[in-house]
């Protein structure tokens, strides 16, 4: 599992795109359950907290490629969640 790498060797892993999938969705496994208690705990109902945590995750996807690692990669992502929540 997710257990094997560190944030660092994920985002590298997902850069330079030989296991890309692979990467990602070991990124999910790690940190969807406490991204879903985050956002539930903002949305309360749980398939709002689910598409919202969905909602999450495409970004990341979609952004990962430029996060400059500033953060680490779970506070990264906890605030796209909360922003996902706050627009929601």
């Amino acid at each position: 599992m997710s257990n094997q790498y560190d944030d660092v060797e994920l985002v590298q892993m997902f850069r330079t795109g030989d296991n890309r999938n692979y990467a990602f969705n070991l990124i999910v496994l790690k940190h969807q359950a406490k991204v879903y208690n985050h956002v539930r705990r903002m949305v309360v109902d749980h398939d709002d907290a689910n598409d919202l945590v969905q909602d999450t995750f495409i970004k990341v996807w979609n952004a990962l490629d430029n996060f400059r690692e500033d953060s680490q990669l779970f506070t990264w992502i906890y605030r796209i969640a909360t922003n996902e929540a706050l627009g929601f």
